[in-house]
């Protein structure tokens, strides 16, 4: 597909991502500046074009939009728009700079191990994941392509289903596209295979299974190959409610799974309920009763931000694959007065509660040179903190992480910007939940901690 800068009224200002039938740009729209998808009918196998027709593909790639335009939910992503020109079908979608699968870090090669997510958050993603299934098969919609990376994540941490390229709308049964796969490796429950055409609801019960097992344990189920390992035989924290339900959801006949994503949605409920009952009995936070000296050495970070490019950046700042930190830095982080958190072996003094709302990156500026205006706390010299920075006040991660991390910062802060950047498009950003670190693109939404040297 020939490089494009303008599709009808929007401007293209970068590409997102490529599938089998389609190019996803990321466009500006005219007059208000609004970041938008562009979402392109751009097959990439010119044999399938062959044999399913233009007029075909050109067919469902508008019923896809027809579908989305016409469901409004919490966690369905919504249309914006649909045209053609130059000969090319698009659909406007609205923009999300973060996903499920950038989340774990799922990579192309999808049998990779990924990060695991905190139990808390699983929890949070799998019930809204559900939800917005609820609201689909009510319209008697299956979606057919349940994956990491088609589950968008909003600035404040809100599912979006996307992509509804191969769903089956119940009384329009559409003519099959031979050579066409419907569904994902791992995440297309078994019966797509043999009859993609009568897959029902619980084919989408399936890969909301496999993607909870996927986010709780960074690896992928393969019923076909063998016995499947409980989830808790992989992490042992878990318990058999968590291995009881993600099997049940796995189960490789459909008479045997949830009949409804809400029996699956109140059943997760239980599940939830029951182990964080038990986990957060033994949950506490105690400081240790070491002196200062035996706790760390005071620690002299860069202060002035600078590019990172993603090929420096494990090496650069101490990352492992999954960019994660290899050590993590003591830190005797406490309340350094209203709404700041001070350490004093960083000697860094942070905003607790950081930005009301999550921001672009030019606005995340913005927002601190704003700050260093006011005096706010009484100080003129708050700054972006540099990565380096941002992960010192990270804790290695566990199981109950959500509910015990000590409250110094705000539980509405997910991921954080950083001063530094990857390129002209991309920033460097850490997620302080689930500890780790990533790319965003500058035109994405995360919080703002700024901070300053004491």
């Amino acid at each position: 597909m020939p490089v494009m800068n303008q599709l009808g009224r929007y401007e293209v200002v970068g590409r997102l991502g490529r599938g089998g039938m389609s190019v996803v740009y990321k466009g500006r729209a005219p007059l208000t500046g609004r970041i938008v998808a562009l979402k392109v009918l751009a097959p990439r196998d010119e044999l399938l074009v062959d044999l399913a027709g233009e007029d075909l593909l050109r067919q469902a790639f508008f019923d896809e939009a027809r579908i989305m335009g016409g469901i409004a939910h919490a966690h369905v992503a919504g249309v914006v728009d649909c045209d053609e020109a130059g000969g090319h079908p698009f659909i406007v979608l609205e923009y999300y700079a973060h996903s499920l699968g950038t989340l774990i870090g799922e990579a192309y090669e999808v049998e990779r191990p990924s990060r695991t997510i905190s139990v808390a958050k699983t929890t949070r993603y799998l019930l809204q994941t559900l939800k917005g299934l609820e609201r689909l098969h009510f319209a008697g919609i299956v979606h057919r392509d349940l994956k990491p990376f088609n589950l968008m994540l909003t600035g404040d941490d809100r599912v979006k289903i996307i992509d509804f390229g191969l769903s089956r709308v119940r009384g329009e049964e559409r003519q099959g596209i031979k050579g066409l796969q419907v569904g994902s490796p791992f995440y297309a429950a078994p019966e797509q295979e043999i009859r993609p055409e009568a897959a029902d609801e619980r084919a989408d019960i399936y890969s909301t299974a496999m993607l909870a097992y996927r986010l709780l344990t960074g690896r992928l189920a393969a019923p076909a190959q063998g016995d499947v390992p409980l989830p808790s035989s992989l992490r042992p924290d878990l318990g058999g409610g968590w291995d009881e339900w993600i099997m049940s959801g796995l189960a490789p006949e459909p008479s045997h799974r949830f009949a409804t994503a809400r029996r699956m949605r109140s059943s997760l409920e239980d599940v939830y309920a029951a182990w964080k009952a038990t986990s957060a009995a033994g949950c506490r936070f105690e400081e240790d009763e070491e002196d200062e000296e035996e706790r760390g050495s005071a620690v002299i970070m860069r202060r002035e931000a600078q590019r990172i490019r993603h090929c420096q950046v494990q090496a650069e700042v101490g990352l492992d694959r999954l960019m994660r930190p290899t050590a993590y830095h003591p830190h005797q982080l406490r309340s350094g007065g209203d709404r700041l958190v001070l350490d004093p072996l960083t000697g860094l003094l942070w905003q607790g509660q950081g930005s009301e709302f999550p921001l672009d990156w030019r606005q995340a500026g913005e927002y601190v040179e704003q700050l260093k205006r006011q005096g706010w706390a009484g100080r003129r010299d708050w700054r972006l903190p540099t990565l380096p920075e941002l992960l010192t006040i990270l804790r290695p991660p566990t199981v109950e992480r959500d509910f015990c991390l000590p409250p110094l910062f705000s539980r509405k802060i997910h991921w954080l910007w950083s001063g530094d950047w990857c390129s002209l498009r991309q920033a460097w950003m850490v997620d302080i939940v689930e500890c780790f670190a990533e790319r965003l693109d500058k035109d994405g939404t995360a919080s703002v901690c700024a901070v300053c040297s004491i």
